[in-house]
């Protein structure tokens, strides 16, 4: 008996369709887009752990770009250097090995330590991406005084009208005395809100608790009825590295 020409046809296709490779819903094959086009993955939203800090230091303006809490790069002036975080008991200190530091306590105050040159104190604005303005004069300094846990600063400027400036707590509490009077062995005087004033130092070696950088003067700062202890130097003075 002869096979009608519907069924045969009906087989053949079948038999093809049985062939023919899986298909995703709707008719698109594995792997491909519905219009066959390939399908870009999206991009990834940028990240960037860098924060960009203003300082002024002396007379150079200094850039400082941070990589999480490891590394650094500094820009001060026409120069860059790129430092690796460094132990430091309090602040945050960074340096390349090659005898140059940079030592913050916060965004506003920090200290730049190049090689072969006077120590430098640094100001900041304390505000990410803002630039502190290098036209403003900076005063010279005459005598400068640090000290450790808690961290403090003096420095007397240098000039006719010479003035005392004192920080501590870190740069928390900030004192101003104009005019302090000088005798032998040091300054004193009253702040604007009638806090007593003195630095005194003797000409004696004193090395850095935390740093353990030379100074020719041990030195002590007296903030109405507290007292702190640390090391100084007059302006232009070498360090003890260079002395004979």
């Amino acid at each position: 008996m002869r096979a009608s020409p519907l069924i045969s046809s009906l087989a053949i296709a079948a038999a093809l369709a049985a062939c023919q490779p899986a298909q995703q819903a709707g008719g698109t094959p594995p792997g491909a887009s519905p219009a066959g086009n390939e399908v870009a993955p999206p991009a990834a939203a940028p990240t960037s752990d860098e924060r960009v800090y203003a300082f002024q230091c002396g007379d150079l303006a200094v850039q400082a770009t941070y990589r999480g809490q490891d590394a650094a790069t500094l820009v001060a002036g026409n120069r860059t250097f790129a430092m690796a975080n460094e132990v430091a008991a309090s602040g945050a200190r960074y340096g390349d090995g090659q005898g140059n530091t940079f030592w913050t306590k916060g965004t506003t105050e920090g200290t730049l330590s190049l090689k072969g040159e006077p120590e430098r104190a640094c100001t900041g604005s304390g505000k990410e991406g803002e630039v502190v303005a290098a036209a403003a004069p900076v005063a010279a300094t005459a005598f400068r005084a640090t000290g450790n846990e808690p961290g403090w600063l003096a420095q007397v400027s240098a000039g006719d009208a010479p003035r005392l400036h004192v920080e501590t707590g870190y740069g928390e509490q900030t004192f101003e005395v104009a005019s302090p009077t000088q005798g032998k062995d040091g300054w004193s005087g009253k702040a604007a809100d009638g806090t007593d004033i003195k630095l005194s130092f003797q000409r004696t070696v004193c090395q850095d608790t935390m740093s353990g950088q030379g100074f020719g003067a041990t030195v002590m700062l007296t903030v109405g009825a507290r007292q702190y202890h640390g090391c100084g130097d007059f302006a232009g003075a070498p360090s003890l590295a260079e002395r004979p």
